[in-house]
C-alpha cells in the first residue's frame, strides 16, 4: 500500500460522507447506509490490512433481507467509525536495510528515567511505563473521557544541539499488534516553547518485524502541531534547539493495551 492508495481512499471517503451525512440527516438513514457500504467495498484493497478486515466484517456481516431502520442506523455508525480512524491515520516509517556504502553513524542515546504525560491532563484514562533497563514502553490507551493517548517524555536540562546529525534511529524495534499499532516520536523545540501544547511528531512503526534499524530523518517532522492540530505555516523543526524527545502510543492505531521496545536508539549522521 501506498500514500497514493490511502490519499485516494480518504477522498472517497470524504465524498462518501459528503452525500451520507446529508441524507442521514434528512431522515434516509438507509441511503446513507448505502452508500457509506458501497465505499466500503470501494476502498477496502486501498488501506492498511487492519482498516480493510474492519470494513469488509461490516459489510460482510450486513443482512439485506431486513430494512429495520435500527439496522441502517447501526450499520451507518459503524463505517463511519471505521471511516473517521482512516482519515486520521498516517502511513508510518518502517524498518529498511541498509547499505554498507552509507557508512552511517550511530550515537546511542544516555539510559535516563522519562516522565509520563498522559491524557489525563485533559480527563482521559489512559496509562503508560516506561522501563529504562530494556527501553520497554507499555500501557493501555483509554477513549473514556475522550481521551486515547499515552506517553513518555525526556526533558533536557539544556538545549541540545543536534544539528551534525540527519535524525533518530530506532534499532530491534518490536512491539504489538505488528499490522495495527503505530506509534509516534514527539520531538520539541525552543519555537515549541512559545506555544502552548505544541510539538512536532512522526509516525512509526515496525508491521513485518524486521531487525534492521528505523531510521527517523528530522526532515519527517513536517509542520507543528498543537493539540494534535497541524499549525499551517508553521516554521520546520529546528535540531539545533531541541527541548525534548518522547514517545507516544496514540488512537486511532492504538486503543486498548500496547508494548512497545527496543535495543537501542540515539541519533544518527
Amino acid at each position: 500500500m501506498s500514500n497514493n492508495d490511502l490519499d485516494q481512499a480518504k477522498q472517497r471517503i470524504s465524498q462518501a460522507i459528503s452525500q451520507g451525512a446529508p441524507a442521514y440527516n434528512a431522515g434516509d438513514i438507509k441511503q446513507c447506509a448505502t452508500i457509506y457500504k458501497q465505499t466500503a467495498r470501494d476502498i477496502a484493497t486501498l488501506v492498511p490490512s487492519t482498516f480493510q478486515s474492519k470494513l469488509l466484517q461490516e459489510v460482510d456481516d450486513d443482512n439485506d433481507t431486513t430494512n429495520a431502520t435500527e439496522d441502517h442506523d447501526a450499520k451507518a455508525w459503524a463505517l463511519r467509525r471505521v471511516f473517521d480512524s482512516i482519515i486520521d491515520y498516517q502511513l508510518p516509517l518502517m524498518p529498511q536495510a541498509i547499505a554498507l556504502e552509507d557508512n552511517i553513524k550511530y550515537e546511542p542515546f544516555t539510559a535516563t528515567e522519562p516522565i509520563q504525560v498522559m491524557d489525563s491532563v485533559m480527563g482521559g484514562r489512559s496509562t503508560g511505563s516506561f522501563v529504562s533497563k530494556s527501553n520497554l514502553f507499555f500501557g493501555e490507551t483509554s477513549l473514556a473521557n475522550n481521551g486515547g493517548f499515552s506517553s513518555i517524555r525526556w526533558r533536557f536540562s539544556n538545549i541540545q544541539n543536534w544539528s551534525y546529525a540527519k535524525g533518530i534511529y530506532i534499532r530491534g524495534l518490536k512491539h504489538s499488534k505488528a499490522e495495527e499499532h503505530t506509534f509516534r516520536l514527539i520531538l520539541k523545540d525552543a519555537m515549541c516553547e512559545r506555544v502552548r501544547i505544541a510539538n512536532y511528531k512522526v509516525v512509526f512503526a515496525n508491521p513485518q518485524q524486521l531487525d534492521e534499524p528505523l531510521l527517523i530523518p528530522f526532515s519527517e517532522t513536517g509542520q507543528m502541531e498543537q493539540m494534535g492540530r497541524t499549525m499551517q505555516g508553521s516554521p520546520n523543526f529546528n535540531p539545533s534547539a531541541v527541548t525534548e524527545i518522547g514517545l507516544m502510543a496514540i488512537k486511532p492505531t492504538v486503543v486498548g493495551e500496547f508494548m512497545m521496545e527496543f535495543e537501542e536508539w540515539g541519533l544518527y549522521s
